[in-house]
C-alpha cells in the first residue's frame, strides 16, 4: 500500500469514527453550554455539559435539565440555521405539584423546601401555580439572576421541550466531572 494510500485510509477510519460517535452522543443526550449566571454556584457561565435524554425514565424533582425556548440563540450561526436558544435549570416541581414562592422561600405542596444549593439563599417573586400535565416548574440556582418559569416568557415549561438531563460537566476540565 502507497504512503498515500495509507493517509487516506487512516483519514477515512478517522472521520468516519468520529461521526459514528457524533451519532451515538447525539442519539441519546448531547452537549450544551451555561449561557450566564442563572445556575451559580452549581454551574457556571460557559461550563460544557453533556446531557443525557429521558429514554427509559421520567424527569424528576432535582434534576438540572437543558429545554428549548422560542428566545432566539446569541450564536448568529444558529440563528441563522433557526437554533433557538436552549436553558439550563433545576427541576423544582412536576406535574400536578403545587409551587408557592413567598417571602424569599420555596414551598411545593405546603412543605418548605431545604435547598443548601441555591447561591443567596433567598428566591424572589411572588408565585402561586399547579405545574400542569406534562410540564415542569424550572428554576436556576442563582434565584436573583435567572430567567425561569418565574418569569412569563418561561413559564411551565413542556415536557416535549426538554432535550435532556445534565449528566456531566465536560469543561473546564479541572472540573470535570458529574453534575449533583
Amino acid at each position: 500500500m502507497t504512503k498515500l494510500r495509507k493517509e487516506i485510509l487512516e483519514w477515512v477510519i478517522t472521520i468516519v469514527a468520529a461521526g459514528l460517535i457524533a451519532f451515538v452522543i447525539n442519539m441519546f443526550g448531547g452537549l450544551v453550554i451555561v449561557e450566564g449566571e442563572s445556575m451559580n454556584p452549581t454551574l457556571n457561565d460557559s461550563d460544557i455539559l453533556i446531557r443525557a435524554t429521558y429514554r427509559f425514565s421520567e424527569p424528576s424533582r432535582g434534576d438540572i435539565v437543558a429545554f428549548k425556548t422560542d428566545m432566539p440563540h446569541p450564536w448568529k450561526i444558529y440563528r441563522l440555521l433557526g437554533v433557538k436558544k436552549a436553558l439550563v435549570k433545576r427541576i423544582i416541581g412536576i406535574p400536578g405539584d403545587h409551587i408557592v414562592v413567598a417571602n424569599g422561600e420555596v414551598y411545593r405542596n405546603d412543605q418548605k423546601l431545604d435547598e443548601p444549593f441555591i447561591k443567596d439563599g433567598m428566591t424572589d417573586g411572588n408565585i402561586d401555580v399547579v405545574v400542569p400535565d406534562e410540564s415542569y416548574f424550572v428554576m436556576g440556582d442563582n434565584r436573583l439572576n435567572s430567567n425561569d418559569s418565574r418569569r412569563v416568557a418561561i413559564g411551565c415549561i413542556s415536557e416535549k421541550d426538554i432535550i435532556g438531563r445534565v449528566k456531566l460537566r465536560l469543561w473546564p476540565f479541572g472540573e470535570f466531572g458529574s453534575v449533583k
